[in-house]
């Protein structure tokens, strides 16, 4: 049997010579496959093209919700030429009566424990049913082998392998879909699995997909005490209060750590309170991201702009911050309502969502009306913070504490802020969009993509 696994991207967000962090699912779905069976795996983000004509038995595409509309397209042209087609990922997890409209089968969350098998017997028997969902969220003690072998392992020019060690996440952030889709309690594979695949990656550098890789202390520790010896460098994410644990800290930067996304979120004294992830105040906050930077370990703070409860005054804290803290990097994020997330049930029954364009939630672009500010506002203000950030001003003051750490840091330093620059400069990631007056906001995704039946052979 011929597998085709794909990861769609609209055009206009694929990345050909900037950074873009490996995915891991779909190798992860590969190395499930049953050996007798023929796979391959297809990325849109890499520029990689699709041959639909080809001879392929099952069709998998795994879907967030920025990526499901072109995820429909793709799945159009598969079923125009009778191709049976399965969806899978967060989008297809929240939404599966929309995902079914355009496939044959849904796979609703997690597919280890023999889901995915019974995917692919169900389909080569013709007995495929529509949903496909776990009873409980998998216990991750058994070990696959992920086929990195055919996915690129690189991000712009650097060869960098993903790698996740747990799933799930406590913090239960409303505008995050993680609680949702993967549980509000953090699951680990086994130390030894993880340093087993560690083991095989060709890569000198991996990226921890996990949400927080430092939640459970008593884990991390022992998890980078063994990987010290296998001499990798890596990123990952993880919460700020690491700073708390100073043998903490210098295991990971022994283990090899050379930065760590931290979810700051905002910068504001109701967004500190509300979301619980940071310290109580705004010179903690600067003081622990020092702290990093004196243990060698970059800081690539993470906002989110346009919540509920902050008004126009967050833009000139957050660059306060980004002055006096020195950040290796700024994720600037607008506010995006995710379908399954708490923000997107409230913001939908207010009316506040500007477009039902999935192509459009990307975390990037102005879509919402804010509550304690103007759309005007905000867009002006998100433009701002990232126009003064990713000025060639603001990334050589910000080298600094970061250049002395090492070779390797200063490249993966600017190289992270030339890219952001390049990015930023296309126009793409700052802009307001909302339906047209006459079009309404009503998540009827067919008006974007009509759905197309299978072929009828006569």
């Amino acid at each position: 049997m011929k597998i085709l696994l794909i990861a769609p991207c609209p055009e206009n967000n694929q990345r050909h010579d900037t950074m873009a962090i490996p995915q891991l699912t779909l190798s992860l779905l590969a190395g499930m496959t049953p050996e007798e069976h023929e796979v391959e795996i297809i990325e849109e983000v890499h520029n990689q093209t699709i041959n639909f004509d080809q001879d392929v038995d099952l069709v998998g595409i795994t879907i967030m919700t920025q990526t499901a509309i072109r995820g429909y397209q793709i799945a159009n042209e598969f079923k125009k030429r009778d191709k049976t087609v399965v969806f899978g990922g967060i989008h297809a997890t929240v939404l599966p009566n929309e995902a079914i409209l355009f496939g044959d089968a849904v796979v609703i969350g997690e597919a280890e424990n023999g889901l995915w098998e019974q995917v692919i017997n169900d389909a080569i028997s013709f007995k495929l049913q529509q949903f496909y969902k776990l009873e409980n969220y998998p216990i991750l003690d058994k070990y696959v082998t992920p086929r990195r072998d055919l996915i690129k392992t690189s991000a712009g020019k650097f060869g960098i392998a993903p790698i996740e060690t747990s799933r799930g996440c406590p913090y239960k952030c409303d505008f995050c879909t993680v609680p949702n889709s993967f549980g509000s309690k953090q699951r680990h594979k086994s130390i030894d699995s993880i340093i087993k695949d560690i083991e095989s990656i060709r890569e000198k550098a991996i990226f921890f997909l996990d949400d927080n890789i430092t939640i459970s202390k008593k884990f991390a520790k022992e998890l980078f005490t063994r990987m010290i010896p296998l001499r990798k460098s890596w990123v990952g994410q993880a919460s700020i209060n690491i700073v708390n644990d100073k043998e903490l800290m210098k295991l990971a930067r022994k283990s090899g750590c050379k930065g760590l996304l931290i979810g700051f979120e905002s910068m504001t004294e109701t967004g500190i309170c509300k979301y619980k992830k940071t310290f109580s105040t705004f010179e903690e906050n600067v003081d622990a991201v020092k702290k990093l930077q004196d243990n060698g370990i970059m800081t690539m703070a993470s906002f989110v702009f346009g919540l509920d409860d902050d008004g126009p005054q967050v833009f000139e804290n957050t660059y306060n911050f980004i002055r006096k803290a020195k950040p290796a990097f700024l994720q600037a994020c607008a506010l995006t309502p995710y379908p399954g997330t708490e923000v997107f049930t409230r913001m939908k029954q207010e009316n506040r969502i500007l477009t039902d364009d999935w192509n459009q939630f990307d975390a990037k672009k102005v879509i919402i009306s804010p509550k304690s500010m103007t759309t005007a506002e905000l867009q002006a203000g998100y433009t701002n913070i990232k126009d003064q950030t990713y000025s060639y001003k603001s990334i050589l003051t910000r080298a600094f504490p970061h250049m002395f750490t090492g070779i390797t840091e200063s490249i993966l330093y600017f190289s992270l802020n030339s890219g952001a620059r390049k990015w930023h400069n296309t126009g793409l990631t700052s802009s307001l969009f909302q339906n047209p007056v006459d079009q309404p906001v009503d998540f009827d995704v067919t008006k974007y993509v009509m759905p197309v039946k299978k072929a009828v052979l006569i």
